[in-house]
């Protein structure tokens, strides 16, 4: 079992500490003592050698050898037992030897009054107050001085009485002067110690801070580095230095800025030092989600980079702090998804084309078929060609080459034949569909792609929309150019999925929870034929109230007149 609380372990710091402090006490006490015991003996042989002159042997010797008494006292009393108050019968003892060894001394040694010095700079420097201080050496020389007068055999006059003065006097203006020091002395002592403990204490917090960010950096997976004003590295987390490794040539350890290794979203072309991020961040620019990879072969890495630049008060550049996000793992997922994707693409098209194929040959001979089998075939046949067609689009977005071919056309046709196509569907949901857009509207746009794009609109308008509702299809021009609009007053789309409705294959949660099929492309596939037209596509939904889409394709100037 462990020692009770509180009970200074044998070798600690505190009982170190404590006996350092006793060991200075006793050390100062000994030392004072012995410079005045030093002078004393000096003085005393002095005396000793005159001892004709003495006007008494015995008194003088006796205050010597009170002297030496007390500085056998002071080597061997167990001071750190003693009350530190009881310290101060040394000085007054040493003035009572110092008396007595004067007085036996009288005019032989004059400068031997002078000893008393030390006791009074002892007192002075005591932790009493001035006023005690100039006090006790005022009484205490005035004793000594004029005692041996009135002890005297003679008679005391007072001229013998003024001629003493000058000594009391002097020691009490010593005692004030050192005791006055003394205070100042202690009192800077003191700011000094409450100096270096709030100092202390700050370098405490501080390192407590330290380790505590430091902890944090390195437990967060982000890379994180920060730079000063001059580009050099001020703070650089765990996560840091595995991207600074990653980057880092076979066989160069400490690889600088240009040596690294870093790619475009290619993973083959060398990104420029000066157009690399850090040195981009270094510059003082924000940097959002730059992509670069880092490396080579199978260890090479993606990081998304991001950058904020860091002011001073009066808006000086100071330096930047720049994050690097891993996102190999997210970026290789999407790759497979869209190598999925085109596969798969792929394969649907052969057997599509094989049944496109055999539903044409079948049609070719449709009045030797049966009742109503020929009308269901079209039905087959349009949904093949609309599964075609999706598998193309999927495809042509994969690859990049998605294209819209614009020429004049006329808009009015093209959505009053969408309405045609989707009214079907919405009578059968319970859904009220009206065209409002011009029966005749010329613009320039690819009629076709242009067409799909309002009746994937229209789709999901009838699918997401509530029995007794409504559709709503209006276009019109202005002076931005060609405006369509899809407006519903469907189930609406929370706000916080409105960002993500045109991402690929995103279904919302309340859809995904619902019987409504669907696999997520429509509004891609609309965005990338709008995108195409270089126009936009927008949205504003209220959950439980409907939702708009509305089309914006830029057009061309007018030509001027007679041209």
């Amino acid at each position: 079992m462990g020692e009770a609380a509180g009970v200074r372990r044998a070798g600690s710091p505190e009982e170190t500490g404590l006996d350092a402090r006793r060991r200075r006490h006793r050390r100062r006490i000994v030392s004072s003592e012995l410079a005045l015991s030093a002078a004393f003996a000096l003085a005393a042989l002095h005396g000793l050698a005159e001892r004709d002159e003495l006007a008494s042997v015995s008194v003088f010797v006796a205050g010597w050898a009170l002297n030496l008494l007390v500085l056998a006292l002071c080597c061997s009393l167990p001071w750190s037992r003693i009350p530190g108050r009881w310290v101060i019968l040394v000085p007054l003892t040493d003035f009572v030897a110092i008396g007595l060894s004067r007085s036996a001394a009288g005019e032989s040694i004059p400068s031997f009054g002078l000893l008393a010095a030390f006791p009074v700079v002892w007192i002075a420097a005591s932790r009493v107050r001035t006023g005690t201080a100039v006090a006790v050496a005022a009484v205490a020389s005035l004793a000594m001085v004029w005692l041996p007068l009135a002890l005297a055999a003679e008679s005391l006059t007072f001229d013998a009485l003024i001629d003493q003065i000058l000594l009391p006097v002097m020691l009490a203006g010593l005692a004030w002067f050192v005791s006055e020091i003394s205070d100042d002395n202690r009192r800077r002592q003191e700011a000094l110690r409450a100096s270096q403990a709030a100092l202390r204490e700050s370098m405490e917090v501080g390192r407590a801070r330290e380790r505590l960010l430091g902890t944090v950096l390195d437990t967060v997976s982000v890379g994180l580095l920060a730079v000063d004003a001059d580009g050099h590295d001020v703070l650089m987390n765990a996560g840091q230095h595995v991207a600074h490794a990653a980057a880092a040539p076979p066989g160069n350890d400490d690889p600088n800025e240009a040596e690294l290794l870093i790619f475009g979203a290619d993973r083959l072309t060398p990104v420029p030092p000066d157009e690399r991020p850090v040195a981009r961040a270094i510059r003082g620019e924000d940097l959002d989600a730059e992509q670069i990879w880092v490396g080579t072969g199978r260890s090479q890495r993606a990081f998304s980079i991001s950058s904020h630049a860091m002011h001073d008060d009066d808006g000086t550049f100071a330096g930047t702090v720049v994050s690097f996000t891993d996102v190999t793992e997210l970026l290789l997922a999407l790759q497979a998804k869209d190598d999925f994707l085109s596969n798969v693409s792929h394969e649907f098209r052969t057997p599509l084309t094989t049944i496109l194929g055999y539903l044409e040959l079948t049609l070719e001979r449709r009045q030797d078929l049966p009742g109503d089998v020929a009308d269901q075939l079209d039905v087959a046949r349009r949904n093949a060609v609309r599964l075609e067609r999706l598998v193309e689009d999927l495809l042509a977005i994969n690859a990049g080459s998605f294209r819209v071919d614009p020429v004049p056309a006329d808009v009015g046709r093209v959505l009053a034949e969408a309405t045609s196509s989707s009214r079907v569907r919405a009578s059968r949901a319970g859904l009220r569909l009206v065209n409002r857009a011009p029966s005749s509207l010329p613009a320039v746009v690819d009629p076709v792609r242009l067409g799909q794009a309002v009746d994937n609109l229209l789709t999901n308008a009838v699918k997401y929309n509530r029995p007794g509702g409504s559709i709503t299809l209006d276009a019109h021009r202005s002076e931005k150019g060609l405006v369509i609009e899809v407006e519903d007053t469907g189930i609406g789309i929370e706000s916080e999925d409105l960002h993500q409705i045109f991402d690929r294959f995103f279904r919302s949660p309340s859809v995904r929870t619902s019987a409504v099929p669907g696999v997520g492309l429509g509004l891609l596939i609309t965005r990338t034929i709008v995108g195409e037209h270089r126009g936009s596509i927008s949205v504003t939904s209220e959950r439980g109230k409907g939702t708009c889409f509305t089309i914006l394709i830029p057009q061309p100037a007018p030509a001027p007149d007679g041209q």
